[in-house]
């Protein structure tokens, strides 16, 4: 088994100080960088949003293996019991755990930009 600490703090200042980032990102930022599961968002309401996505895909014709998959994953997810009580976040351990890693904090104090500069 691999450990790897995630060196996310990096990687989401490179997005969140680009056209990528968005108000969600730099608030997801800390919990992302230091595996803060605290609920903020459900799979079970990230499954709702895939399946609404999916929806207007399928009215308009347009393929989206990509977010298929996914949301077939988010299902998996609430197979095993993570519906109201876990954060959606959990998507990265068990991405990561397919990989044969294992996630670890970086215990950094982050901005979650939301506080006035």
């Amino acid at each position: 088994m691999f450990y790897l600490v995630l060196f996310c703090k990096l990687f989401l200042d490179f997005i969140n100080k680009s056209v990528m980032g968005s108000v969600f990102s730099r608030y997801k930022t800390p919990a992302f960088v230091n595996l803060d599961r605290s609920v903020t968002f459900t799979p079970e309401l990230l499954r709702k949003d895939m399946d609404l996505g999916l929806s207007l895909a399928r009215k308009h014709e347009v393929p989206m293996p990509t977010a298929s998959v996914t949301r077939d994953a988010i299902q998996s997810y609430m197979g095993r019991g993570h519906r109201e009580n876990v954060d959606f976040s959990i998507v990265l351990e068990d991405v990561a755990k397919s990989s044969g890693l294992t996630l670890e904090p970086e215990n950094v104090n982050v901005s979650n930009g939301l506080e006035a500069e």
